[in-house]
């Protein structure tokens, strides 16, 4: 008597269970805000990728960049001055900025710095998992040094706006009404627009206004 062999019908880890996009999965869910009503939701990951975390920091400037929703607004209103930005690796770093700036002003800054990114020279864009424990975790995107060891070491960013719609730029406009949150951002599309010859193109712009205005632009000669 012969048994026909019966064919391997497990499921993959990637494929077990629902994969639609829940709020089981949804890094908004770990990211903004910090209740009971989260831990209950996401369980004890929300511990460890909660809203000042690297993976929650990298997806929101990521999320927020490409579009900036309530989820956004309400994360950049958080006054939580006592996490660093690992986003930038503050941890690690004693830059100016480290410390400085709330936890809502982070994430202006990081977003700012996902947005009018035009170019990253010396540095490779690296892909993880938001949550590794997911199998259907939405990948962040961080960048790191191709020619030294250190993550940040030689990375040179290039940065540049589009004239037209940049008085609308909710970014830009939180930027502007304090320009410490990202003023090497600021000089960086400065120098970028006037090397390739663009900046006049700022001209009857709330960010033209600014480099014609504020000391350090003005000595440099504004738009």
């Amino acid at each position: 008597m012969y048994y026909k062999m019966k064919t391997n019908t497990y499921k993959t880890v990637s494929n077990f269970g629902c994969r639609k996009y829940s709020g089981d999965v949804n890094p908004v869910s770990y990211c903004v805000g910090n209740t009971i009503g989260q831990r209950f939701l996401n369980g004890g990951d929300s511990v460890s990728i909660g809203q000042h975390s690297r993976p929650c920091q990298l997806f929101m400037s990521q999320y927020c960049s490409d579009n900036w929703d309530s989820e956004c607004e309400v994360a950049s209103k958080n006054r939580e001055t006592h996490f660093p930005n690992n986003a930038e690796g503050c941890l690690d770093s004693g830059a100016s900025f480290c410390g400085s700036l709330t936890a809502g002003e982070d994430l202006i800054r990081n977003t700012a710095k996902r947005k009018y990114l035009v170019k990253m020279h010396n540095a490779v864009k690296k892909y993880e998992p938001f949550d590794p424990n997911v199998s259907s975790s939405p990948m962040i995107t961080y960048w790191e040094s191709d020619t030294c060891s250190s993550s940040n070491c030689g990375i040179v960013p290039e940065y540049s706006v589009d004239p037209k719609d940049i008085d609308e730029d909710i970014v830009m406009n939180k930027i502007l009404d304090k320009p410490m949150i990202a003023m090497e951002v600021l000089i960086n599309i400065y120098n970028t627009m006037k090397r390739k010859e663009t900046l006049t193109g700022l001209q009857n712009t709330r960010l033209g206004s600014f480099y014609n205005k504020h000391p350090y632009f003005k000595q440099k000669g504004g738009l």
